[in-house]
């Protein structure tokens, strides 16, 4: 899923929730180095910035859904934009361990 872009970024060995993941594409560099700060997540102000993460996740696949042409990929893209959806709401729940089970289910 990495098509739309690439962070060519890997995930950082320990990951400081303080700090906000630059969201640029939905490639599995990006879903881990999220995956990454929700795990390490305990507070309010982290959880915010986790939505903030998952709602760009959310708005880019949501792009690449309406303008990609029927396809397997699409399909998958599809998938990850709910699942990002449900991740956000996970969040909100003040869930993240939770959010960063439904994400790594599409690496």
């Amino acid at each position: 899923m990495a098509q739309n872009g690439q962070n060519r970024t890997s995930a950082p060995q320990e990951a400081n929730p303080a700090h906000i993941v630059s969201v640029k594409d939905f490639s599995p560099d990006t879903l881990r180095n999220v995956i990454a700060h929700l795990k390490a997540s305990t507070s309010f102000e982290h959880l915010v910035y986790r939505e903030a993460e998952l709602d760009a996740i959310w708005t880019i696949t949501g792009f690449f859904v309406v303008n990609e042409p029927a396809s397997r990929l699409r399909d998958a893209v599809n998938r990850l934009h709910a699942g990002a959806h449900k991740a956000h709401d996970l969040v909100a729940d003040r869930r993240p361990g939770a959010a960063a089970t439904v994400l790594e289910s599409f690496l």
